[in-house]
């Protein structure tokens, strides 16, 4: 026997339909699973949390189909649904974020590449690489190559300019409240990387360092360092969660590009926001929701208890 946690969200500011509600009761009844208890997480009806008893052991893997079962059901509604083993879905001890399209609303490559006059070809290159058409590591390589000769104080020029992903700072603050490690591991670049992390109050940042010309200050179209794609991403969430004494188990990670994949899978968890076709079929939970604080609702929390999460 295995207890499940199946949070049915709506992606738009409406209540959940009775009907989305009803196909998923009927489809749990089908399994002959045993709904415990259903709560409404939410004042305005959007998002239902149901505990399930499922017969039989199921292991990620076996959820991860039963998790495709439940999309095929409920495709036909702007919802989103998350199943996860109960048991320590509020125990966790680090969360590791994406930056850009997941905490950031901008892809920084892109904003930087506007000022060289290359943002089509780099746009270009970025979108295969998120949707998995080409290596991460080959992408950054070529876009890179695009922007020699910019000013290398660029950075502190978008700063202003970046915008953040709407609920990212109560999201971070309600974590951070719980005593949850944080990290940024972004196949960005590390200037801004460090700034998002000062902002968020986060733990950790890891991305790429772009090399500067000292003569000229400019840049040389090169990084230096290890290139942060999807292996080291993955490599870097198992050494922050030993360096803290965080079981792996208990490690949700957050992306939208088939470079945060391997995160997600190493991760206990993995929650794809607003992401791409083939990162929402391959995470264990995806939200299509305008605000990263609806993760607060895959962890249980009420909207009462997120109001008090929240509050600095």
């Amino acid at each position: 026997m295995t207890q499940v946690s199946l949070t049915v969200i709506s992606q738009t500011e409406k209540g959940l339909d009775s009907k989305v509600l009803a196909d998923v009761e009927a489809f749990l009844d089908e399994i002959k699973a045993e709904v415990k208890e259903q709560r409404l997480l939410s004042k305005d009806g959007r998002v239902v949390d149901y505990l399930v008893v499922l017969s039989g052991e199921y292991t990620m893997d076996k959820l991860s189909g039963l998790k495709g079962e439940f999309y095929a059901k409920t495709e036909e509604y702007d919802v989103d649904v998350a199943l996860q083993v109960a048991e320590g879905r509020q125990e966790r001890g680090l969360f590791v974020f994406d930056m850009d399209s997941t905490l950031i609303q901008q892809e920084v490559i892109e904003m930087i590449a506007a000022y060289a006059d290359v943002e089509p070809e780099v746009e270009r290159i970025t979108t295969a690489a998120m949707k998995g058409e080409i290596d991460f590591t080959e992408s950054l390589r070529q876009r890179v190559g695009l922007l020699k000769g910019i000013r290398g104080d660029v950075f502190e020029q978008l700063k202003p300019k970046i915008r953040f992903t709407s609920g990212a700072h109560e999201l971070t603050r309600a974590l951070r409240k719980k005593g949850i490690k944080l990290a940024v591991l972004s196949g960005g670049f590390i200037p801004l990387a460090e700034w998002v992390k000062g902002e968020l109050g986060l733990d950790y940042a890891y991305a790429n360092q772009l090399e500067v010309d000292p003569e000229t200050n400019t840049l040389t179209g090169k990084t230096t360092g290890t290139i942060v794609n999807s292996t080291v991403k993955a490599e870097l969430l198992k050494e922050i969660a030993t360096k803290e004494g965080v079981a792996l188990k208990n490690v949700v990670a957050v992306g939208d590009g088939s470079n945060d994949l391997a995160m997600m899978a190493t991760a206990g968890y993995g929650v794809a926001f607003n992401a791409k076709p083939v990162v929402q079929k391959q995470a264990p939970a995806r939200i299509n929701t305008g605000s990263l604080k609806d993760i607060l609702y895959i962890l249980g929390y009420t909207d009462e208890e997120q109001q008090q999460l929240v509050q600095p």
